[in-house]
């Protein structure tokens, strides 16, 4: 069965940010912690989303999420580590940046009794997109249009390792990486 389309919002801003000055105004901007504010680069796949989206989401329906939090746990997946701290260092908004993304993760029901899968409950688009865009013009950032690359030095900002210099990044990859958070320290 298809995901729906997850609920990512692309942003520029007109100057380079200031990474701690725009987190401090994302934390006071947004309603809640299903809120994410994500670095340039750094979102490439849908399947990327909800990848990283399912593996938090099902940790953290059995209580063993590493993160206090689900957003946290979301970067951790993202950037395909164990560590909460390098899973911001990688997969946050970084001093320079001067573009991004805004996710809202959905709420999860589990399908059985152990959480071995997750589907999202369903989302009111229209008011997340309205949230959306009120988070982002307090931030002082323009909405873009979400155009998913593939990127060698997105992915490579989130961790990913190439071997070689003619490797390229592919959405196999990318979920790999995720999928190595639950192996790599």
């Amino acid at each position: 069965m298809a995901q729906p389309e997850f609920p990512c919002f692309a942003w520029d801003s007109e100057s380079p940010v200031n990474a701690k000055d725009v987190l401090a105004r994302f934390l006071q901007a947004r309603p809640n912690a299903d809120w994410v504010l994500i670095g340039q680069g750094c979102i490439q796949t849908p399947s990327q989303l909800w990848t990283a989206w399912n593996s938090a989401s099902r940790r953290w329906l059995r209580s063993s999420a590493l993160a206090r939090s689900l957003d946290a746990e979301f970067l951790r997946y993202l950037s395909g580590t164990h560590h909460v701290s390098e899973a911001f260092k990688r997969a946050g908004v970084r001093d320079k940046d001067t573009s991004g993304f805004l996710l809202h993760l959905p709420k999860a029901s589990s399908t059985d009794e152990i959480h071995s899968d997750c589907l999202p409950i369903e989302l009111d688009s229209s008011g997340t997109e309205s949230q959306a865009f009120s988070i982002l013009s307090q931030l002082g950032f323009q909405s873009a249009s979400m155009n998913y690359t593939l990127s060698r030095e997105g992915a490579s900002r989130l961790g990913l390792k190439f071997d070689s210099e003619l490797e390229t990044v592919t959405e196999a990859s990318l979920i790999g990486h995720i999928v190595s958070a639950e192996f790599t320290s």
